[in-house]
């Protein structure tokens, strides 16, 4: 299982040559457990995004079939050392890597969504909606498939939200879709 993440928001096209990251399973935080802040950094923020679990295998899927690859939604978290990559330190992979580096809520199958076309989103106090259309999952499906062959239980960020703020210790910040508790966040 991998996790895919688009570096795009939601107002930029689909581009098959944009910024993917692989993120390792390894990386991520389920269940509500809490995000031990790392010592290698002493600025962090979170960056929130809409997840997509693949619930089929594929390579090189048309738009008009992706549809078929896709079956639940979370709310999901990149936990991003500001201070590290500001001081003009090379990027590299390993800050997606992290223990920690990705957290995500609970799974809520699409059917549950009965056809909504419109999420509402709430994430630490601030509430956004979101067209579907505007997260282009079927693009990116048909984008990425062409490089990487899609496994089940694959995750996919095809763009990120409005929604980033500082991390502070010993704060929990709860979020929402469509008024359904999604996920819940710890920092220590």
């Amino acid at each position: 299982m991998k996790i895919i993440s688009v570096n795009r928001s939601l107002t930029q096209p689909v581009n098959p040559l944009a910024h993917i990251s692989i993120i390792p399973d390894s990386a991520m935080i389920r269940d509500g457990k809490p995000f031990f802040i790392p010592g290698f950094s002493q600025k962090w923020e979170f960056q929130a995004s809409i997840a997509f679990r693949v619930k089929r295998l594929g390579k090189k899927i048309s738009s008009r079939f992706a549809h078929r690859y896709y079956d639940a939604i979370a709310l999901a978290v990149n936990t991003i050392p500001i201070d590290v990559i500001s001081d003009g330190q090379p990027i590299s992979a390993t800050y997606n890597a992290f223990d920690g580096a990705f957290i995500i809520g609970d799974w809520i199958e699409l059917n549950q969504l009965n056809e909504c076309h419109t999420l509402k989103i709430n994430l630490d106090r601030k509430e956004i909606e979101i067209d579907m259309s505007h997260l282009a999952i079927d693009d990116t499906i048909a984008s990425i498939s062409q490089f990487i062959t899609l496994k089940i239980g694959d995750i996919i960020t095809p763009a990120t939200i409005p929604i980033r703020n500082e991390i502070k210790i010993n704060t929990i910040i709860e979020g929402s879709i469509n008024n359904t508790p999604n996920i819940k966040l710890k920092f220590k």
